[in-house]
């Protein structure tokens, strides 16, 4: 028994170990188009001189598929897939060892991701792919859109048949648009217990298989947001206009309309005099 003790000790020091602790992985500022903030949190326990040593001289770099390479734990990604997300803004932000016990040779590190995560834009027309991005936006009725979850965008682990697996160290949460009211949502989160529609706030899962995950909710725009959004899209056009190849020639045909007005109106009241 000494001996396979020694063994595995020995073995410990000379290799990397690693344990996933926890992962956090928060959705937030979900825009018009469905694009939104993620913000993942990989904490994981370190054993061995070794393993300190590896974390240690990855610190400076923001490389997560090093970092996955040399961890070796499932979870050092990126929990949206990349194939269906336009991810932007990316940074990788490795935080310095804690919880250090010299007796037991363990450690603790962590590992910070942001991004923003966009759906695939047409390039002719400037409309979001179908099936990609976080979620799928709907202008339902005026001055309301609604936004659906889209599972397949979602890169955790899964069952056979697809539904998402939430292990017991992985949470999962949305906080949806302050004014959003939710439609539906399966599973419900453990510590809902508010009848929908409502106005949730956040979602979070944790422990948990998502069979048919599904999360629908709306957005009604204020009027002062339509009406802003109303001379915004013509300050756009006038903006795309005089930017154009014909831009000054549309210009110069403007001047001279307003200018022949201005001039029949002088000469009416002229021959009126």
């Amino acid at each position: 028994m000494r001996i396979a003790l020694i063994l595995l000790l020995l073995a410990t020091t000379l290799s990397a170990a690693f344990l996933i602790e926890k992962v956090e992985v928060t959705v937030s500022d979900v825009q018009s188009d469905g694009s939104a903030r993620v913000h993942e949190s990989i904490k994981f326990i370190m054993y061995g001189n070794y393993s300190s040593s590896l974390y240690d001289s990855n610190i400076a770099t923001n490389d997560l598929s090093r970092w996955s390479t040399d961890i070796g734990l499932k979870d050092i990604k990126m929990h949206l897939n990349t194939r269906l997300v336009d991810v932007r803004d990316f940074r990788l932000r490795p935080q310095p060892r804690t919880k250090c016990n010299p007796i037991q040779g363990t450690c603790h590190g962590e590992l910070i991701l942001d991004y923003r995560a966009h759906p695939t834009y047409n390039s002719t027309t400037g409309e979001p792919l179908a099936g990609t991005g976080l979620f799928t936006v709907e202008k339902y009725k005026p001055r309301t859109k609604r936004y659906t979850i889209n599972p397949p965008s979602l890169s955790f682990t899964t069952t056979p048949d697809g539904n998402i697996i939430m292990e017991d160290v992985v949470y999962f949460t949305i906080n949806l648009p302050p004014e959003s009211m939710t439609l539906d949502v399966n599973p419900q989160p453990a510590d809902m217990d508010t009848p929908l529609p409502a106005n949730m706030g956040s979602l979070s899962w944790n422990d948990i298989v998502l069979v048919k995950f599904s999360l629908i909710f709306d957005v009604e725009d204020s009027i002062d947001k339509e009406v802003t959004d109303f001379f915004a899209g013509i300050i756009r056009g006038i903006s795309d206009a005089l930017s154009s190849p014909h831009g000054y020639a549309l210009v110069l045909l403007i001047v001279i309309l307003i200018g022949s007005y201005l001039y029949i109106i002088m000469a009416r009241r002229r021959g009126e005099e």
